[in-house]
């Protein structure tokens, strides 16, 4: 099966166009190949067409911007892995054997260089482990001096450099107990957050007691080194054209953001156009006030063709501070609209009967900018929904812009959370109706969890609109556990009955999907006993605390006679979890509100951390015995330029042809080019898929 995967799914060929998905879409419509206990996916944008030509422009040119930032992203993901991936690439276009089969130099390098882009770089995203692969060095040593003899552009003189360069990213690439772990929340002995954490949020050697008084100006978009024994902050920035910013950290890679961003403006409506130039702004000074200038223009624009760009997220900083470079570009899906209007309506009303002190609730909600949307360019690893801006001072002022990512999770549901969905529900009865209202139970929750979730509450004044200032590392972890309980809390309103006579079953149902996605989230973690994953960490924590309610208990039924049995968590009462929900939420929003730092730390060590490795074994096995992938990796769709007779854009059509190690060497040559230079080359890709290693030849050599 993997030589077939080689050949169908990971040539740098076009495949055969699939038919867009049907309204009753199976796991087959978006299925494109396994990848070990993994399985690639294939997203599709079917709106493009109707978009307005200064849209598809918009959208043309934030993708490239997308492209142009997105070794940010690698490179924050570990020291050596841009030049990983620079060398895998490398040896991948020039330096292969022409054997496909299993087993093969050829087919293993093809498997390791899917799960290197997948992960953008070689630990796994939810786990945080290490992985390496199955290929030796000497193998590798072999093909890359083949691939430099055949001109890749590793930018090194001679084999006696390659050899060196070679060695000096050996420990890297081969030795997984080197830098195992990408974000240690829970440390080894000897250890601290910092140190024992493989990405690139602080210098090596840097660790939290030297952070002891030390006030960094950029916590957001920053990384904090030791040079000469001191701390020096380095910000993220292109510098001002006129010098009087100096440039910093990843210039080079943002000068070509914003040369991108100011080609879209050119065909943004006003608004948008404003905020996509508060954005450049920001890239060229790296000042967060900047940055707060954008996202409260970035809230009052709702174009039908929009963006999320910037240092954003924090899950990757073990401190909860330094956001990663992001870049998600998205169309409005107004078919999918019904369950966010409905939300950001009656905003107001659902925060005035939050279960938690009055204190604690926003007196005056601004009536967030509640959409579905469907992405045209993502990493292989999306979220279903987002809310945005994370900050909490400008959330509390002006509002959130919260989405719902249609496209994603209609790709999500197919391929894992209606299978497992199935498979985890304890009788026949139950199975049936996971079949009728799953797909339907996700899309409440994910609505509520982004646009009341995370939008939801007010902080004491004290904190300065900052609690994750007091809250540190475990600032996440308490979030999305808050916004899930907060989608939980309101399932069984009586307003859902605008959306659907059946409302009280599809609330009992993501009850019981709840559950499941906490059970099978074991699947995920392969090793060890520990959750290290946010969104992981709270949702054991929120299940522990409804067993320990009685809300929800463990069931095994069957085994015996050297048979294992199956494990079920079940609800007891819907009623009584409807209460512990509220009594967990409560106590979740006043440990935010009052930064207690104690308060969180204590329920995540105790509930969040920690599982049965049996049980997780029992789901493993299960899992792999229907054969649902542990996560799903997506192919974007492929926005194509048409262009002139003198390269200039014409037009944007969107092709759903594209195989997964192709579509990111592409990305990789065309984030490296002006924008009229990356139209022209991907229009030639596009028309001729065998150019790319002739493009990929151009490139400057890696840095190091």
């Amino acid at each position: 099966m993997k030589a077939l995967f080689l050949a169908a799914v990971l040539a740098v060929t076009p495949q055969t166009k699939p038919s867009p998905p049907s309204t009753d879409s199976s796991a087959q419509t978006f299925f494109v190949a396994r990848l070990g206990h993994d399985a690639i996916a294939r997203l599709y944008a079917p709106g493009v067409p109707t978009l307005s030509r200064d849209e598809k422009r918009v959208a043309w040119y934030l993708t490239l911007a997308a492209h142009a930032g997105e070794e940010i992203a690698y490179d924050q993901l570990g020291w050596d892995t841009v030049a990983l991936k620079r060398l895998l690439e490398g040896v991948y276009l020039f330096g292969r054997e022409g054997h496909a089969e299993s087993g093969s130099f050829d087919a293993k390098l093809a498997d390791y260089l899917a799960r290197f882009y997948g992960q953008s770089g070689n630990h796994d995203q939810v786990t945080g482990q290490k992985f390496v692969p199955d290929f030796t060095p000497a193998e590798l040593e072999a093909a890359a001096l083949r691939a430099l003899k055949a001109g890749a552009p590793f930018g090194v003189k001679d084999e006696a450099e390659l050899k060196a360069w070679l060695g000096g990213l050996r420990p890297s690439l081969f030795d997984a107990g080197f830098e195992p772990q990408l974000t240690a929340k829970t440390p080894p002995a000897g250890q601290d957050l910092l140190t024992a954490s493989a990405n690139t949020a602080y210098g090596r050697g840097v660790s939290l007691k030297d952070l002891e008084g030390f006030q960094e100006k950029n916590p957001l978009n920053s990384r904090v080194v030791k040079v000469d024994g001191k701390l020096v902050e380095q910000v993220f920035r292109a510098g001002t054209p006129d010098g009087k910013v100096p440039r910093g950290l990843y210039a080079e890679e943002l000068s070509r953001v914003i040369a991108d961003l100011r080609e879209a403006a050119k065909s943004a409506p006003k608004d948008q156009k404003a905020a996509l130039e508060k954005l450049v702004r920001y890239f060229e000074t790296g000042d967060l006030k900047d940055w707060d200038a954008y996202n409260i223009a970035w809230l009052k624009a709702n174009p039908t063709v929009d963006a999320n760009l910037g240092f954003i997220e924090t899950y990757v900083d073990a401190r909860g501070q330094k956001g990663q470079w992001e870049a998600l570009i998205n169309y409005r899906d107004a078919k999918e609209n019904r369950v966010m209007e409905l939300i950001a309506r009656r905003a107001q009303d659902f925060e005035n009967r939050m279960p938690w002190p009055d204190a604690y609730k926003r007196k005056k909600v601004t009536t967030p900018v509640a959409k579905a949307i469907n992405l045209v360019d993502t990493n292989p690893n999306p979220p279903a929904g987002i809310n945005l801006p994370n900050e909490q001072h400008i959330r509390e002022k002006y509002g959130s812009k919260s989405v719902l990512i249609a496209n994603v999770m209609e790709a999500a549901a197919a391929m894992k959370r209606l299978p497992l969905a199935i498979e985890f529900s304890r009788t026949p009865e139950e199975a049936e109706r996971a079949r009728k209202y799953t797909v339907t139970a996700r899309k409440w929750l994910v609505a509520f969890h982004e646009v009341m979730g995370h939008a939801s509450g007010q902080v004491d004044p004290k904190l300065g609109g900052n609690p994750s200032r007091y809250l540190k590392e475990y600032d996440n972890t308490l979030e999305e556990a808050r916004a899930d309980l907060v989608a939980l809390w309101y399932a069984f309103d009586p307003s859902l009955a605008e959306l659907s006579p059946d409302h009280e079953r599809i609330a009992e149902q993501m009850y019981r999907d709840f559950l499941v996605e906490g059970l099978t989230n074991l699947n995920q973690v392969p090793k060890g006993d520990a959750f290290e994953e946010d969104h992981q960490r709270g949702h054991h924590m929120t299940v522990s605390f409804l067993m320990e309610k009685g809300a929800v208990k463990q069931v095994t039924e069957g085994g015996g006679a050297g048979q294992p049995g199956r494990t079920y968590w079940v609800v007891e009462d819907y009623g009584k979890m409807h209460a512990a929900v509220g009594e967990l939420l409560s106590k979740l929003m006043v440990i935010k509100a009052t930064g207690d730092y104690e308060g969180i730390q204590k329920l995540v060590r105790e509930k969040g951390i920690r599982f049965d490795p049996k049980l997780r074994d029992e789901v493993v096995a299960r899992v792999r015995a229907v054969d649902v992938p542990a996560e799903v990796l997506l192919i974007s769709p492929r926005l194509v330029p048409v262009v002139d007779g003198k390269g200039r854009l014409t037009d944007v059509q969107v092709r759903h042809d594209q195989g997964f190690i192709e579509q990111h060497l592409e990305r990789s040559v065309l984030g490296k080019l002006s924008p009229d230079e990356a139209t022209r080359v991907a229009a030639r890709l596009a028309a001729s898929p065998e150019a790319l290693s002739e493009e990929y030849r151009k490139l400057p050599p890696p840095r190091r």
